[in-house]
């Protein structure tokens, strides 16, 4: 498995970062990311750097879904998504 993984976008509705891995793409949501006593949401900057220092459990999170299986605990946030 490649740690490839890339950051497309921010979903505000969903409160969650759009993310492609070699398994696919997925939903990150912001409240798996680690809070700063400053910082009532993660910025783009510490949620950029959050990702990337998950992105192995996030990459086998995704895949775990697509196998048809629950990750983890805290990664059963994470839910897979179609891209067009």
């Amino acid at each position: 498995m490649t740690d490839a993984l890339t950051v497309r976008t921010r979903d505000v509705a969903r409160e969650a970062y759009h993310v492609v891995t070699p398994e696919g793409a997925a939903f990150v949501p912001e409240c798996l990311m680690d809070r700063f006593s400053n910082e009532a949401r993660p910025t783009h900057q510490s949620a950029y750097e959050w990702i990337g220092t998950h992105k192995r459990q996030i990459t086998r999170a995704v895949a775990t879904l697509k196998a048809g299986k629950t990750p983890k605990n805290p990664y059963d946030l994470i839910t897979l998504i179609e891209e067009t």
